[in-house]
């Protein structure tokens, strides 16, 4: 309901103002000197376009979470689970769990990342909360673009950010994110609904609407306040990681954390909405 970025930006100090204050004495992240660097100069590409394309992970990390979720089952958008192998010829996307995924040591790991955190607790000004993550498919279509495929905001907090990582090669053909740069600095809309492509171009500029493509380990993040969306795969499945941090819980969201094993050894306060606690011996 509040769509004026002044005043959304006020509410979000006030959050983090207050955040700040819960956590007095808090260690924030430790970085290298070289790593502090690079949060500085993502940071400043961050505030300043809304995305920020980051050093991509390493093969090795790709391939062990590849690896693990190539037996694990799919989640399709009417609930049923399938095999990668028994997705319809029809499907247009699918998800692995978040209990499959909070079960792969590298994804944790990944999300929790020193620098990851770093970057999100510098752009939100306190201690983020890890309030969603997702592993989905996007599959090639021959029809029109639906839901996130079509040009959107997310109106999930009054500021947060998504982490993003590719975890197969994404060309034209195969579904690449779009971002428009800017637009996380401009007003929303009270009724939210699809932003046609000339009318971002009459505002933004042609320029301004940013293709990112990549092979597998391509690695971005972008404050989806900003107008964006995925494209619709013509030729080739696109397989991508995403984790959001928040000031705050997303309230439309059912949060049921879960006990994952072997223990994560992560920060319980970022992870506490997903990841359940280790009880106490």
């Amino acid at each position: 309901m509040i769509i004026q970025p002044r005043l959304r930006n006020w509410i979000s100090r006030g959050i983090a103002a207050t955040i700040n204050l819960a956590h007095r004495g808090v260690e924030r992240t430790s970085l290298s000197t070289v790593e502090v660097q690079q949060c500085a100069r993502a940071l400043s590409s961050l505030q300043q376009d809304g995305f920020v394309q980051l050093d991509s992970i390493s093969p090795s990390t790709i391939e062990e979470i590849m690896a693990y979720l190539s037996d694990k089952d799919l989640i399709l958008p009417n609930g049923r689970c399938v095999s990668l192998k028994q997705v319809p010829a029809n499907a247009r996307m699918a998800s692995y769990s978040l209990e499959c995924a909070l079960n792969c040591r590298a994804i944790v790991e990944l999300i929790n990342h020193p620098s990851v955190l770093s970057l999100a607790e510098r752009y939100l000004g306190c201690r983020p909360t890890l309030s969603s993550l997702a592993v989905r498919w996007s599959f090639p279509a021959n029809s029109g673009s639906v839901d996130t495929q079509l040009f959107h905001r997310d109106p999930d907090d009054w500021r947060f950010i998504k982490f993003f990582v590719y975890l197969t090669d994404v060309d034209l053909d195969s579904g690449p994110h779009i971002f428009v740069s800017k637009s996380h600095k401009t007003a929303g809309r009270l009724r939210e609904r699809p932003y046609p492509l000339d009318e971002i171009e009459g505002q933004y500029g042609k320029d301004s609407v940013m293709t990112i493509m990549g092979p597998a380990g391509t690695c971005f993040a972008a404050d989806t306040y900003g107008i964006h969306r995925g494209a619709v795969p013509s030729k080739r499945p696109r397989l991508i990681l995403q984790a959001q941090y928040s000031l705050l819980p997303v309230f439309s969201f059912h949060y049921d954390p879960i006990a994952v094993s072997p223990e994560s050894g992560v920060d319980a306060y970022i992870n506490r909405l997903l990841l359940a606690a280790s009880p106490a011996p």
